[in-house]
């Protein structure tokens, strides 16, 4: 699987509270698995909210995650837990749900075609001098696609694309 997240680095974590996001919502993250290391005992992501309402949503949302975490950067506890996590835990592999710098570039050709036969599936056709809008956003743990042509518009998950066949 494609994995365009970021490294979860003290960097990282500074700047997102420097921005207000005090919530974090940590996160099993397969996404990121290599199947070759096992080294590795546990992948995560971890989100980044500013309210409190919209953290306790993505973590509801995780109910079968026996990982999932709310952490609230004002306890002490959970600061510095954030803190170990972003100076790297052996034997893990954390992640921040922003993108990694010029991760569009790790777009193969094959993840290409497929976002092609998604849009031909949606019987949408663009000329060569149309296209289409695409954008990759990160929505609760999940990498997501909007597509838009003609004033059309479709959200899809990520993994719905890596699938085609």
């Amino acid at each position: 699987m494609f994995n365009p997240m970021a490294t979860w680095t003290e960097d990282v974590l500074k700047g997102l509270i420097e921005e207000g996001h005090r919530y974090f919502v940590r996160q099993t993250f397969e996404r990121a698995r290599n199947p070759f290391d096992d080294t590795v005992k546990g992948y995560y992501l971890i989100c980044h909210y500013k309210e409190f309402a919209t953290a306790r949503e993505h973590f509801d949302a995780l109910k079968k995650d026996p990982h999932r975490y709310i952490y609230d950067c004002e306890e002490e506890e959970h600061r510095s837990r954030l803190e170990a996590a972003a100076r790297g835990v052996e034997g893990y592999k954390i992640y921040s749900n922003t993108f990694m710098p010029d991760w569009e570039r790790h777009i193969t050709k094959r993840i290409q075609k497929n976002i092609r036969l998604y849009i031909q599936r949606e019987g949408w056709y663009p000329k060569k001098e149309e296209g289409v809008d695409i954008s990759f956003y990160p929505y609760f743990g999940q990498v997501m696609i909007t597509l838009k042509f003609r004033g059309q518009q479709v959200s899809v998950a990520f993994d719905d694309i890596e699938k085609i066949q």
